[in-house]
């Protein structure tokens, strides 16, 4: 009986996490962590020196629609067009507030 109690604590501890996740960590972690790291704190090569961890909200609503009509940009600029450029509007929200959020 122990061992069902510690098994059903243990699901429903997940299944709180899974439900109250961010909808865009799912989205950051498949588009995003590789260059910018799991928590935005990246600044390698491939993330063109930019750290995402601390940015507000609003700026990377900003940037990531300045990326997609071509009016933002840096050393890796080609890149993020490309990415951006698949998102869409609802998507952006989520990435935004996710981003925003670490």
């Amino acid at each position: 009986m122990k061992k069902i109690l510690i098994a059903f604590a243990i699901c429903l501890a997940f299944a709180v996490s899974v439900a109250f996740a961010s909808p865009g960590a799912d989205l950051y972690n498949s588009k995003c962590a590789k260059c910018h790291g799991k928590d935005g704190a990246k600044t390698s090569g491939a993330s063109g020196g930019v750290m995402l961890k601390g940015q507000s909200v609003d700026d990377i609503k900003e940037k990531l629609l300045g990326y997609q009509d071509g009016t933002y940009g840096g050393k890796k600029k080609k890149t993020m067009e490309r990415m951006a450029g698949k998102l869409d509007k609802q998507q952006v929200r989520q990435l935004s507030r996710h981003i925003g959020g670490l």
